[in-house]
């Protein structure tokens, strides 16, 4: 396949959550990385505090690298977050922190945010669940077509929602959204996780919006070479069936936390070396 050109990968800033803002930003410079996908949580990019001159302010950091953020990514799995939650001042509490992302990404020229289904009990039928995560994301994707931002839809394991786990899932839910206003994403390590083929992904066809690109075993997101994932047959696959976005870094696996940097730096010279990205 023809080597992918830089400026479809992004860094994504998962493994970052120790270190200050700047690093990370610096990491993408260093590495000729132009795009960053930003993890939306405490303490670099937490929304429920974020205010204009935060914005301000990253919005001279990524000017000053000659970066552009591609994506939001607000944590929506691991603290009181949930779009089809059944209390509904929680429900509300989540739709709010979307808005707030969305917002966020419009005042930084970013494309897209990232949102999930939420979940429901797992001892309750999951079609009212269902329902209320369709309304919740009917809503977001509405208010992001008023801002300039489509969203991007995401499929998680069974482990983190008990809602929308297939391609098939992403489409059934697309159906019931504004035309235009969300395009699903692949994640990789998901659906390896899920023991799924990425044929079914692949039969988005151009409406695919993103890529989650990670290695996998042990573990589900760590850093290109540390598992044992197809890669280079993945990404001919992807190009081959004509998608042209962007591949984006998530390592959140937690024995990165020391040193994120390394896993970007290694990450991007397997690409290289197995001639999958283009060299600077």
């Amino acid at each position: 396949m023809t080597p992918i050109a830089r400026e479809r990968l992004s860094l994504g800033s998962y493994h970052y959550l120790r270190w200050p803002l700047e690093y990370f930003l610096d990491t993408a410079a260093e590495l000729g990385i132009p795009n960053v996908e930003l993890w939306a949580a405490a303490p670099q990019f937490c929304l429920d505090f974020l205010t204009a001159d935060d914005l301000d302010r990253v919005r001279s950091l990524l000017a000053g690298r000659g970066l552009r953020v591609c994506c939001i990514t607000p944590e929506q799995c691991t603290y009181p977050v949930n779009l089809a939650a059944e209390e509904e001042p929680l429900r509300s509490y989540s739709l709010r922190n979307f808005e707030r992302a969305i917002d966020a990404a419009a005042a930084l020229s970013c494309p897209h945010v990232l949102v999930t289904a939420g979940c429901g009990y797992f001892d309750r039928p999951t079609a009212p669940a269902w329902q209320r995560a369709a309304e919740s994301l009917g809503h977001l994707a509405r208010y992001a077509q008023q801002r300039g931002v489509v969203l991007l839809l995401e499929t998680l394991t069974p482990l983190s929602s008990n809602l929308l786990n297939t391609p098939e899932q992403q489409r059934e839910m697309l159906a019931l959204l504004p035309p235009g206003s969300t395009r699903p994403i692949l994640d990789v390590g998901q659906m390896v996780y899920m023991g799924q083929e990425l044929d079914r992904y692949l039969a988005h066809g151009p409406l695919l919006g993103h890529v989650h690109l990670h290695d996998s075993h042990p573990g589900i997101h760590i850093a290109l070479g540390d598992g044992d994932l197809p890669i280079t047959d993945y990404l001919a696959r992807i190009e081959a069936n004509g998608y042209t976005g962007l591949y984006s870094f998530e390592f959140n696996d937690a024995r990165y936390r020391a040193d994120p940097r390394a896993a970007d730096r290694q990450s991007v010279a397997w690409l290289e070396e197995h001639g999958l990205l283009q060299r600077r």
